[in-house]
């Protein structure tokens, strides 16, 4: 079963990534939603925080996407034990929200104003 993790921002769904596991693909989801200054489904560690600081949100997709390519490249070359020297964002599983029948799970940027 595959898991996709995508985020609305600005009224736009962005893809993050598609992903082996449920908690991959929420970890990946909350990275985003702390570059989006929202407040993630999991805590997140302070190095953690601390790096992801360090990028732009265009620099932050580039980044996720090239992990997931990588990794998806390296299980399909069976090298998956083989790791060069990555960045701890690189060398980490980027994860997010589950695709549900189809269809991935996400927020908008706007503030909710429905009553709950």
């Amino acid at each position: 079963m595959k898991w996709q993790a995508a985020i609305k921002v600005d009224k736009k769904q962005i893809h993050l990534g598609t992903v082996g596991s449920q908690e991959e693909a929420a970890r990946l989801y909350d990275r985003a939603a702390f570059m989006c200054g929202r407040e993630p489904n999991f805590e997140l560690s302070e190095e953690e925080k601390q790096e992801l600081r360090k990028f732009k949100w265009e620099e932050f997709l580039a980044i996720t996407r090239h992990a997931i390519t990588s990794k998806k490249h390296k299980r399909r070359l069976g090298a998956g034990s083989q790791r060069r020297s990555e960045s701890p964002l690189q060398n980490s599983d980027w994860d997010g929200k589950p695709e549900v029948n189809g269809h991935s799970t996400s927020e908008d940027m706007e503030p909710d104003t429905s009553a709950s």
